[in-house]
């Protein structure tokens, strides 16, 4: 679908999820740490989707390329082999296999890249160097300012990346190698920050300016670039590390890709002015770097630490998260911003239709009513009509508005990793439902 905004999804109705799949084994080199398989992959998203009731859900695959996470960038080329199925011929082909089952399960499966990070053992590393492609320190030498997988970390200069050629022929590679993932419409792109390059002295602003052009050609591919961060970056970020990563960008600065990337995990440094001046449908994200904000206005819930083989809770955690954060804000994202009023934990925010949502006890009221109190709640599941989403971490007893006049009972099911349970039916009085909901348990609500 094409959204009014010329994107390719409206992220602010999907569920937007990475899966860890990889990384370079350090205590074995030249090998995997393997996360999940390709096969792995598909029996969480079969389980994710009963959960989620069959919404849109958009996987981003982290260290599906070469040894795992942060190997071999600025190229992305081959399939980890680690990652393949027994019965086919290659790495590829697994990948190829889940993305075409995932379908089934409302489920897009794309990529976590970077156009930002370059390393030595990547092939085309020299290729980078002859292009002048490479932020350089005072000295001219490039400069490593990041450091993972033991390897020093080097950076692009997105001007030279840009001018050079080399960008749109990296991507035309990417696009022609794997055109499965192309026509999915979304990659993810991770930290695509803006650094100073002192030789030859290239600005921020110069920097921005090439980011959108490289934003712009992947668009031109009929693709969606989704990112880490909200830029914000000014003429006086350093490229020294600040806290460890030169990332601190600036509420004061202006955000730099409205409009071009539509969702970014860290929905860093945003004012009240642009929060209330950019609709989910524009720009949405994960989470706020202010906790606050993330008690009002929630986001889409960070599924890759909480889907691995070592959670033996994971459905649990799953569904809390599921219902306490992504639930309340997919309903948020459907009405308007009207304001933001106070500070601290006592800020709120008001939306259409008598919607109120406060960081203090991260409650809901429409109306008046409550319909969120902390981690209890019985929420419209914006995704189907007249259905609603009932959840509480501790268990609760209590009688809930029901707005729709015309309803008079209610079919209640259990949700669970295999599908919906049905419970009981229940009768609606005088615009009220009774329920009676159990600690750690998820419920959906059809109403007739």
């Amino acid at each position: 679908m094409t959204t009014p905004f010329n994107f390719n999804y409206d992220y602010s109705e999907c569920m937007v999820m990475k899966l860890g799949m990889a990384f370079p084994n350090k205590e074995n080199p030249g090998k995997s740490k393997v996360l999940l398989t390709f096969e792995d992959a598909l029996e969480y998203i079969k389980k994710i989707d009963n959960i989620t009731q069959g919404i849109t859900k958009i996987y981003y695959l982290v260290g599906w390329q070469y040894l795992g996470h942060d190997d071999k960038y600025p190229d992305f080329f081959e399939v980890n082999e680690a990652l393949k199925r027994e019965e086919d011929r290659t790495a590829y082909d697994s990948f190829k296999w889940l993305s075409d089952e995932a379908k089934k399960y409302h489920s897009v499966i794309s990529v976590h890249i970077n156009f930002n990070d370059a390393y030595d053992n990547a092939p085309s590393f020299n290729d980078f160097v002859k292009a002048g492609a490479l932020i350089r320190k005072k000295n001219g030498k490039p400069h490593a300012i990041e450091r993972y997988n033991g390897r020093k970390c080097y950076k692009t200069c997105h001007k030279g990346y840009y001018e050079s050629g080399l960008f749109k022929r990296q991507f035309d590679r990417f696009v022609d190698t794997f055109p499965f993932i192309a026509e999915t419409g979304t990659i993810h792109v991770d930290n695509f920050q803006c650094y100073k390059n002192y030789v030859p002295f290239v600005s921020i602003k110069e920097m921005q300016n090439a980011r959108r052009k490289m934003i712009e050609y992947v668009k031109s591919k009929g693709i969606d670039i989704t990112s880490e961060f909200t830029y914000k970056e000014s003429e006086n970020l350093p490229n020294r590390p600040i806290f460890g990563l030169p990332r601190d960008h600036f509420k004061s600065s202006p955000m730099d890709t409205v409009g071009l990337i539509p969702f970014s995990w860290w929905c860093y440094r945003m004012t009240d002015k642009e929060l209330l001046d950019n609709s989910p449908q524009i720009y949405c994200g994960g989470e706020f770097s202010e906790k606050t904000l993330n008690n009002i206005f929630y986001g889409n819930m960070h599924g890759e630490d909480i889907v691995t083989k070592s959670n033996d809770n994971w459905v649990k955690d799953f569904i809390y998260r599921f219902a306490t954060y992504q639930v309340p804000c997919h309903f948020l994202n459907t009405h308007k911003r009207l304001a933001i009023n106070g500070k601290g934990n006592n800020k709120y925010c008001e939306f259409s239709d008598g919607i109120v949502s406060y960081a203090k006890g991260r409650r809901i009221t429409q109306n008046g009513k409550i319909i969120k109190d902390g981690d209890t709640l019985f929420l419209p599941f914006v995704h189907k009509e007249s259905t609603y989403i009932a959840y509480s971490k501790n268990g609760d007893c209590r009688d809930w508005s029901i707005f729709e006049r015309d309803k008079t009972g209610a079919d209640i099911y259990r949700i669970t990793e295999r599908g919906n349970e049905f419970l009981y039916s229940a009768d609606i009085t005088n615009g009220k439902i009774s329920l009676k909901i159990e600690a750690d348990t998820a419920y959906i609500v059809f109403l007739k």
